[in-house]
């Protein structure tokens, strides 16, 4: 008889090891009363609905969660077809989440879901700080408020990239570093867009191998950091990078039609970054005309990148030069995936590429020296 009731313990212990593991949610939803929840997950690299729940009158409700494996995952609560709170999910976690009609959510019981709810807090505060920057410009903008909204913006952009550096450093175990990662401001901005970021993404790969190694989270950074590496690796083919062939752009005219800067691969080609506000550039640009009127025939061409963000004054200004050569803006400014591709830290910012595809200069703005550089490459 004793042994049977230890190989019926024995069992029972083996049935509970192999069962999934589990989480519980306790929520109140302030206006969510008697209406569904949707429980969704992120799943790699897209959203995966999980659970559909019944709030009672009180906007509450107490849900079990079945996990899968023993590492984490992102979870979103969703009312009325919004997003209402984030969580992270371990299991035998048991999170009380408060959502009042106004405000932000509050998440206790997981150290995971308040670091992921800070993080995403400090996100959407820097994007909101960058769209009200740049919906203060209007047309009647001037040429130094436009250069100044530019500025701010950058600011913005760089103090939020140190503080995502900042928390990957102090959390380097926590699966919301993973997150940080994969932000964007909008399509063309990525928090981590640089080749040299490789570095941040092998830090975070490296310290969540050591807990969480089964994380489907890791097979994205993988993913990325591959993609980084042979990029880097094919640079580094060409020696330092004031010598490599030029990253390519693709960017709308004043017509909005795209222009590649590719298409004038074969030729010489002058690639200038600039802004309407600078007079000296203005300027430049009539030098500019001359060197082009006189070379472009032989094979020069001119790529000039605006980095103002309101394009109807941009495209005045091209209109009264009458630039003959291909300008181009995306409205984004210093937020520009050409600024990011070239490391431009300053404006104007002109590089002379060669007709094999080199840099062979940069910031030669002497309109006699220019002349002669074109002359040569020729």
């Amino acid at each position: 008889m004793k042994r049977l009731i230890i190989w019926a313990s024995a069992l029972l212990l083996l049935a509970a090891c192999q069962q999934d593991p589990v989480a519980r949610i306790n929520a109140t939803i302030d206006g969510a009363g008697d209406s569904a929840v949707v429980l969704q997950k992120f799943n790699y690299n897209r959203l995966l609905p999980v659970d559909t729940i019944r709030a009672d009158h009180n906007g509450h409700f107490n849900r079990r969660v079945k996990l899968t494996g023993n590492a984490p995952y992102f979870y979103y609560l969703y009312t009325g077809g919004k997003p209402v709170a984030s969580l992270v999910l371990l299991p035998s976690d048991e999170v009380t989440v408060k959502v009042p009609a106004n405000g932000p959510f509050t998440v206790e019981g997981s150290e995971e879901s308040r670091l992921f709810q800070e993080v995403n807090a400090s996100f959407a505060e820097a994007s909101e700080k960058m769209k009200t920057l740049a919906a203060s410009l209007t047309e009647e903008s001037s040429d130094e408020e436009v250069a100044e909204v530019n500025r701010a913006i950058s600011k913005v952009y760089v103090d939020y990239k140190r503080q995502a550096i900042k928390f990957i450093v102090n959390h380097p175990k926590s699966i919301t570093s993973a997150v940080t990662l994969f932000q964007r401001f909008n399509e063309n901005l990525p928090v981590f867009g640089q080749e040299s970021d490789v570095v941040i993404f092998k830090t975070v790969q490296d310290s969540l191998m050591q807990v969480y190694p089964k994380s489907e989270y890791l097979a994205a950074i993988r993913d990325l950091i591959d993609t980084r590496t042979r990029d880097q690796e094919m640079a580094s083919r060409f020696g330092d990078v004031s010598v490599i062939s030029f990253p390519d752009l693709t960017l709308p005219d004043i017509d909005g039609q795209l222009k590649t800067l590719s298409d004038m691969e074969g030729k010489v080609i002058i690639l200038s970054f600039w802004s309407v506000g600078q007079d000296e550039h203005k300027l430049f640009n009539v030098d500019l005309a001359e060197i082009y009127a006189k070379y472009h025939e032989r094979g020069l061409e001119v790529y000039q990148v605006g980095l103002d963000i309101d394009k109807p004054s941009w495209a005045a200004v091209v209109k009264s030069q009458k630039l003959p050569w291909t300008s181009v803006n995306d409205g984004l400014g210093v937020q520009s995936p050409a600024v990011i591709s070239y490391n431009v830290d300053h404006v104007p910012t002109m590089f002379v590429i060669d007709r094999k595809g080199d840099i062979a200069a940069r910031d030669v703005f002497d309109e006699t020296a220019l002349d002669q550089l074109v002359r040569k490459l020729l």
